[in-house]
């Protein structure tokens, strides 16, 4: 937990001031003035399992300061398949601050700064129990605390262009579909099409990396943006999550390379008068300018790897009124790079959502997705040639889950996933995982 005291000499040091402490006797904004006010702000029904005591919280973000926290805990039982059966606990906790410098510094407009840190523990369900390729759990990471994002962001001519630079997380902006986030595998979030052929999954979690974004509107309902990062946010060619491993280590090379990533969007039905079903579409491609081992033969590389995506979310039923968000939604994403060179020659991940299946519970959630990564025939091949007796071919995870919003502040979500051909091939069996993810919010 970053304390106030360090934080105050942290912004000090680069000239910014928070402002004054609100007077002994004066009521911050917003807090609360009657006993009423007091029960709601303790109630079940506040965003926040701390509240607002005192009123400080809103105070804060009325002056441009916003402080997040919150902590993910999950438990995953193996119950037949993969390696073994057994159960595992690993937990993520977070704290996180954004500074709106238009309202903090008054004379700087479309001005943003985050900086977060992430702490990832407990044991791994895919690399202990399971052996799968695609990562079960999305937040399955080495165990220690670091850095993950520290970024400036400046708004240009009426918000249409936006300049972000810094430590970035490429998967917080391309390539995601907001339907495939609500469930666990990592395959539904950063695609395996990128994170299983570049340098250690590339500038996504648990390690972003040094970049700059641009992004541009076209028009009103379309998009383009294009971002450079560090080739290797591990600073590890061989994936040694301990030379980085407080996310603080910035050291770029030609060996390690740059990634780049560029996308374009278009939303239909999103505006204020539209009538029909909402959906998104992008397209996009990537480039990794490192060398990379050619799969057959080991004494050659190529320069660079790289791959396309498509991915798209679009509403297909819609409950009561046309500005309902409760209703059923698909998405969609594929991707694919030269099989010479990358473990997964192409990839697709699709699946439902549903927000308020349930009658009275509109904010929750269902989704069922298909992950589907297809290893590369030139692996195949140097196998074969090798006399392997099992040869690589695919996985599938298959995952079922309901997000339960208990309260703003408290979520749970049971999980079931099953594996077929968990780490590529047959030689393990299917594994069939359940789990139970909690949520918080402080």
């Amino acid at each position: 937990m970053i304390q106030r005291t360090s934080l105050l000499t942290a912004l000090t040091a680069v000239g910014i001031t928070l402002p004054a402490k609100p007077a002994e006797n004066a009521a911050p904004m917003d807090a609360p003035t009657s006993s009423r006010d007091a029960l709601i702000e303790t109630s079940s029904e506040r965003e926040h399992l701390l509240g607002d005591p005192g009123g400080w919280r809103s105070w804060a973000i009325d002056h441009g300061v916003h402080v997040q926290a919150g902590y993910i805990g999950e438990v995953f039982g193996s119950i037949s398949g993969g390696i073994e059966r057994g159960a595992a606990y690993g937990g993520l906790g977070e704290i996180a601050i954004e500074v709106d410098l238009e309202k903090f510094a008054s004379a700087w407009p479309g001005a943003l700064f985050r900086s977060s840190i992430f702490y990832p523990h407990g044991r791994s369900p895919s690399g202990q129990l399971v052996g799968d390729m695609q990562t079960l759990s999305n937040i399955d990471a080495y165990d220690n605390p670091g850095l993950f994002e520290l970024w400036f962001e400046q708004q240009l001519w009426d918000d249409r262009f936006s300049l972000r630079a810094g430590q970035l997380a490429a998967d917080a902006e391309f390539a995601g579909t907001d339907y495939g986030a609500t469930l666990i595998n990592s395959s539904f979030g950063w695609p395996a099409s990128i994170s299983g052929n570049t340098l250690n999954t590339g500038p996504a979690y648990n390690r972003a990396a040094l970049g700059v974004r641009l992004r541009s509107a076209i028009g009103e309902h379309g998009y383009v943006q294009a971002g450079v990062f560090d080739g290797d946010s591990f600073d590890s060619a061989a994936g040694n999550p301990r030379v980085n491993r407080h996310g603080v280590r910035w050291h770029l090379n030609s060996e390690q390379g740059a990634f780049a990533i560029a996308e374009t969007g278009w939303r239909i039905n999103q505006g204020t008068n539209a009538s029909g079903l909402p959906g998104t579409y992008k397209l996009g491609a990537w480039l990794h300018t490192a060398d990379f081992t050619d799969l057959r033969d080991d004494s050659r590389s190529h320069s660079g790897n790289h791959g396309f995506y498509v991915a798209a979310d679009q509403m297909l039923w819609r409950e009561n009124n046309t500005e309902d968000e409760q209703g059923l939604g698909l998405f969609f994403r594929g991707g694919c790079s030269p099989e010479d060179r990358s473990a997964f020659e192409f990839t697709v991940d699709t699946g439902l959502h549903y927000r308020g299946l349930f009658p009275g519970r509109d904010d929750d959630a269902f989704a069922l997705g298909f992950a589907y990564v297809n290893i590369s025939g030139d692996i195949r091949r140097a196998e074969r040639t090798a006399g392997a007796s099992v040869l690589s071919d695919y996985e599938l995870a298959v995952e079922l889950t309901y997000q339960i919003n208990v309260t703003p502040w408290l979520g749970l979500q049971p999980d079931i996933q099953w594996i077929r051909h968990p780490g590529g091939s047959g030689a393990l069996d299917d594994a069939l995982v359940v789990g139970l993810r909690t949520r918080v919010t402080f």
